[in-house]
């Protein structure tokens, strides 16, 4: 550890091997530090939507996620008997990011492909089998430090960062278990939300033959048997093999604090929610998407304090908001399960299942591009994903680029154009920003 690094990575989780390969990606000098010598060998989170997987198709790994991927039929609420109490499709945005809205994985594989990953780049160092070293000597080591350690994030700790409780807490019981065959027991081919007043569950159809449940336990109840809570289900020992059955506490928190000085953390060390929307490790893949471009842009480019304080205070600015957006409509699901559970008749009057909300905003005071024939507002969606029809990101540079129709755009502050005949701008050029948010409109 005697090398000067640009970005030291703490925890190797799916958010922070997310970074390690941006940064690599963008040549910045990186090194990741996991306290574990082995990959983590069960399945956690199981699902991601097509922002996350253009995210991945940028960092090289299409082919991959076209075997690693399923696609998800949905979510819907039922009442005990399996009876559809309402949906959430019909309501999905159309599929503007070149990928479908939502899919299921087994998490060990996804984490095997981004950790595979890191061996391209021969400026990221991988340091398995480490404690982490206290922020001041890493410090010494790196000029960024981004504490990706999880729920107990021992960098969040040293910071002196507090976790504010946003309104929930519940114990659950997580059941994983891999079918023998997928066609028996005939299973849902949706995600349901099952609102059984004698126990709330989940079921999750995930990819291949794994298949999650969770259930809701009382504080002070003994765990039961995963085998007898799946008997109803069709599910034994003859037709599945358990892979996991671990007592959970859902929890809604999100850090006070997410940047000291040079110091940040990111994904499960700055927020954790309940699991009713999955948007927890995306979540943590938006972060470190949002703030990776801007530590690369720190080291890139000579830039006064105070325009280096506003950039770096940008990350929390712009994240924070959605993850407590996010977090909330998460809530609300998980909420959802025990009053429809008392009364089924309220479905009719459900959350009415919205979007979800923009991942990221642009506030006034970070919108950097103040050039003549700029219109920062009108009529565009200033702050959201640039897009993609045909592969559009494969076409963009790492950096800042102007994005439209017409062959016959000259930016106005120098900036590469790249010429997209699918775009639907009309006489508009768009400014996309290094991780695919349009910052600005011409």
């Amino acid at each position: 550890m005697k090398t000067a690094f640009d970005v030291v990575v703490v925890g190797m989780g799916p958010t922070g091997a997310t970074l390690a390969n941006l940064c690599g990606q963008r040549g910045l000098q990186t090194l990741i530090i996991e306290r574990s010598a082995e990959p983590y060998p069960q399945p956690r989170a199981c699902h991601l939507d097509a922002e996350i997987a253009r995210v991945f198709q940028g960092l090289g790994f299409e082919r991959e996620l076209h075997e690693l991927l399923s696609e998800s039929a949905g979510m819907e609420y039922v009442d005990e008997t399996g009876a559809r109490l309402f949906t959430f499709e019909g309501v999905e945005r159309a599929p503007l990011l070149g990928w479908h809205e939502d899919y299921v994985f087994i998490q060990p594989q996804i984490d095997a492909m981004l950790r595979d990953g890191l061996s391209r780049f021969a400026n990221v160092e991988v340091q398995l089998g480490h404690e982490a070293p206290p922020i001041d000597e890493l410090l010494e080591i790196g000029r960024f430090i981004v504490g990706c350690d999880g729920a107990g994030s021992v960098v969040r700790g040293q910071l002196g960062a507090e976790l504010i409780d946003l309104g929930f807490d519940q114990r659950w019981l997580v059941v994983d278990v891999m079918m023998h065959d997928t066609a028996s027991p005939a299973l849902p081919s949706i995600i349901q939300q099952v609102c059984d007043p004698e126990r709330l569950a989940t079921f999750v159809p995930s990819h291949g033959r794994h298949r999650r449940w969770e259930f809701h336990l009382d504080d002070d109840e003994p765990t039961p048997d995963p085998w007898q809570l799946l008997a109803p289900w069709h599910v034994a020992p003859h037709n599945a093999n358990l892979v996991r059955a671990v007592a959970y506490r859902f929890h809604a928190l999100v850090a006070d604090r997410w940047r000291v000085g040079n110091v940040f953390v990111a994904g499960d060390a700055a927020h954790q929610m309940p699991p009713f929307m999955g948007q927890g490790m995306c979540s943590g893949v938006r972060d470190v998407v949002n703030l990776a471009w801007k530590l690369a842009e720190m080291l890139d480019t000579a830039t006064d304090s105070e325009a280096a304080d506003r950039l770096l205070d940008s990350y929390e600015a712009e994240r924070r908001p959605h993850v407590e957006a996010v977090t909330r409509l998460s809530i609300e699901a998980g909420d959802m399960l025990s009053r429809l559970a008392a009364d089924p008749s309220h479905s009719s009057a459900a959350l009415q299942p919205a979007e979800m909300p923009s991942t990221s905003v642009v506030p006034e005071e970070f919108q950097w591009s103040r050039l003549p024939g700029l219109d920062l507002g009108h009529d565009f969606p200033v702050g959201h994903l640039v897009p993609q029809p045909d592969r559009l990101d494969d076409r963009l540079p790492h950096g800042w680029v102007w994005v439209t129709q017409h062959d016959d755009f000259a930016a106005p502050d120098g900036r590469p154009v790249v010429v997209d005949p699918n775009a639907t701008y009309g006489r508009r050029a768009v400014l996309v920003r290094p991780d695919r948010y349009i910052a600005a409109v011409a």
